[in-house]
């Protein structure tokens, strides 16, 4: 890629499948991967920083993640990991959350709901609210989570349980019934729900369909998180800018 063309790959193609160029990905992706990321640090100018890294590491990587059937879960995970090196030394999040946008398709309820939520995580422990994120939103394991944070896995499951109860009592909702390991923060439906909250997101502003199998405080962080990027989309310059910066960064690489 040269900085003044944009991003430009030719990735391998995909049985059944037209090929994807990094371009539309990194125009579909970046919002979402932005979204969590703002839910992961509480702090929108150090999302929008491990994002970038996240995807330039992407496009040098491009001629073999673009194969994957999710290309965007390994951006997520750089992201993840930039974040963490910034923020697991810190004790609470920089709220920094009242800037964004408000999306065109929620309600004023919707929108208060989506904020509280954001409010929240932004104010839990680094450890709680990561851990908590990766879990419920992404649907990564606790060994998963413990690997990626240089945790034990019963520290991952410490931190879970804190982050749920102190969310679950600031918003109101009863305390978990399901007590052990994995079911510390279970609760989130049947098994592997996880893995498909990638495509369920909020049925309250209208980007996606209704999931009916996750539990109150799991709903909540996925409307919160479809909320977020429909926050992101509704900057028009947003995308624009991400461009330009990838651009820079990859040219200064280049140099």
């Amino acid at each position: 890629m040269t900085a003044n063309a944009g991003p430009a790959a030719r990735p391998p193609r995909h049985a059944g499948t037209s090929p994807r160029d990094f371009e539309t990905f990194f125009g579909y992706a970046y919002p979402s991967v932005l979204a969590q990321a703002i839910m992961l640090c509480g702090n929108r100018e150090d999302a929008e920083d491990a994002t970038q890294e996240a995807f330039v590491e992407a496009y040098r990587a491009w001629d073999r993640i673009a194969g994957y059937e999710l290309p965007e879960a390994w951006v997520r995970r750089v992201a993840v990991q930039r974040l963490w090196k910034v923020y697991r030394k810190r004790r609470t999040g920089q709220e920094r959350l009242l800037q964004l946008p408000v999306p065109a398709q929620a309600s004023p309820e919707q929108t208060a709901e989506a904020r509280e939520v954001l409010r929240l995580l932004a104010v839990l422990p680094p450890r709680q609210r990561m851990t908590m994120v990766l879990f419920c939103l992404d649907g990564w394991s606790q060994q998963e989570i413990a690997v990626a944070l240089r945790m034990t896995r019963g520290g991952v499951a410490a931190n879970l349980a804190k982050a749920r109860q102190t969310l679950r009592e600031a918003l109101g909702m009863a305390a978990d019934r399901i007590a052990g390991e994995e079911s510390l923060v279970a609760g989130m439906g049947k098994p592997g729900i996880g893995a498909r909250t990638r495509w369920i997101v909020s049925r309250s502003i209208g980007l996606g369909r209704p999931a009916d199998d996750v539990d109150p405080l799991v709903r909540r962080l996925l409307d919160a998180h479809a909320w977020l990027r429909a926050s992101v989309e509704a900057e028009p310059q947003a995308l624009q800018r991400a461009r330009a910066e990838l651009a820079r960064r990859l040219a200064r690489e280049a140099e």
